[in-house]
């Protein structure tokens, strides 16, 4: 079960050897160390993100770290330290291949939005009309399971609104997926996307569809969605409108063999801030060098920095990636613009650990206003982060986006400090970002 998986990492000892391998491989991190041109950051800027890097490195809580920051389409900092596998010895490089987790989410809207854009459906259409499966939903409420009374759209999936839930998080339907064994991540190698769904139609709702914001499973409906819409697999349609045209080529469900030496480490922290390898393990999707079942939208994709930077370009230039267009315009202005009203509150993503001024469009946050304490950044920001604590955002008010990669799960399943103390530095004199 998920919830066993998830206890036994709450209380592994880590071995003496392990943390020795770790601390020899750290007085080596400059190994991998590289810059180029930072014309769109100021010397000080760039010198906190350094740090920002070096000390976490330096105090274990990553073993290396991947740092990408883009100023009007241009590189503006770059600088991979570290390692990507240290009990090989391996750096981390330009062409490392990282699981992006749920920043896979982002760009299955966006696969999304090209059914959209071709007119294919309606975003406030129930999603029980193409998966008649998800007809007769049903919540689980303080007086029991009782009849949903409003449907599912489309929309609610892409801003999880849905009433969908994850196994690993606490809450009123926790236990029903633990003991249904729903977790996409977990099962990718053994059920298809249709399998998945269809279990997931079994369990109760946390809330009627509309009301709150949840994160969950969300994206695997919307993946299956789009193989009953576009009559293909997920990930051949996927490829099709968003991967192939914008050249992100070592973007996959999964690690061909010819690729597999360049596939980062994944790698688990525990409370005593200690890390241990967990490549393998099928709390955190098993081997991601064997081809999936399931191709999961909500956090089955692997691939570069320089793959996922060309994405989020492709956003920052509402839609456009040199002379093709992707989306429309104005299916990116929907996917990054507030999509949850005031009824959802003065801070919907209270759950997440995101206070009062960030809302959600589709797949990702926003910053509504200029954001302080905390998790700073601009007014307009979208983006989001995936598991193994990487983030992305992109900042059109500034004209930037912004990658960190690494590859650590920490045990409160949230991020390493990595991400936010980058932003600290970056936002800290916005007087320093350039123009």
């Amino acid at each position: 079960m998920v919830f066993n998986r998830l206890l036994s990492y709450w209380h592994r000892a880590v071995a003496a050897a392990g943390a020795a391998a770790l601390s020899s491989c750290i007085t080596a991190e400059t190994a991998s160390s590289s810059r180029s041109e930072q014309d769109g950051l100021s010397g000080a800027v760039s010198s906190a993100i350094d740090r920002a890097v070096d000390d976490q490195i330096r105090d274990g809580e990553i073993p290396g770290a991947l740092v990408m920051i883009a100023r009007g389409g241009d590189t503006a900092y770059y600088r991979a330290n570290g390692f990507a596998d240290i009990e090989n010895n391996v750096p981390i490089a330009r062409d490392t291949i990282f699981r992006f987790y749920s920043m896979t989410k982002p760009i299955t809207c966006a696969t999304v939005m090209t059914l959209y854009d071709d007119g294919l459906i309606g975003l406030d259409d129930p999603i029980k009309d193409y998966l008649p499966e998800l007809s007769s939903m049903k919540v689980r409420t303080a007086d029991g399971v009782v009849p949903a009374t409003k449907d599912i759209t489309i929309r609610n999936l892409m801003t999880h609104t849905s009433g969908f839930s994850y196994a690993v998080l606490p809450g009123a339907v926790q236990q029903d997926y633990i003991d249904a064994d729903v977790f996409a991540i977990q099962n990718r190698l053994s059920e298809s996307l249709e399998d998945h769904v269809k279990r997931l139609a079994g369990l109760p709702l946390v809330a009627e569809p509309g009301t709150i914001w949840n994160y969950g499973e969300s994206m695997g409906v919307l993946g299956r969605l789009v193989e009953v819409v576009s009559g293909s697999s997920f990930r051949d349609y996927m490829k099709e409108r968003v991967l192939t045209p914008l050249s992100m080529d070592d973007t996959d469900f999964f690690v061909p063999s010819t690729k597999r030496n360049r596939l980062a480490a994944l790698y688990h922290m525990d409370h005593e801030r200690t890390l241990t390898n967990a490549n393998d393990d099928d709390l955190y999707g098993g081997s991601y060098l064997e081809k999936p079942r399931l191709e999961y939208g909500g956090a089955g994709l692997v691939g570069t920095a320089d793959d996922y930077m060309k994405f989020a370009q492709m956003l920052l230039q509402k839609g456009q990636a040199g002379n093709r267009r992707i989306l429309s315009a104005e299916a990116v202005r929907l996917m990054t613009t507030n999509q949850l009203d005031d009824s959802y509150g003065a801070a919907p993503l209270a759950a997440s650990g995101r206070g009062p001024g960030v809302g959600f469009g589709f797949c990702g946050l926003v910053n509504v206003e200029s954001q302080g304490d905390g998790a700073p950044g601009a007014a307009g920001e979208y983006g989001w982060s995936g598991w193994a604590s990487t983030n992305f955002w992109i900042d059109p008010q500034n004209d930037l986006a912004a990658l960190v990669f690494t590859q650590v799960i920490p045990d409160d399943i949230g991020s390493v400090a990595l991400g936010n103390n980058i932003r600290k530095a970056l936002y800290a004199d916005e007087s320093n970002l350039q123009k």
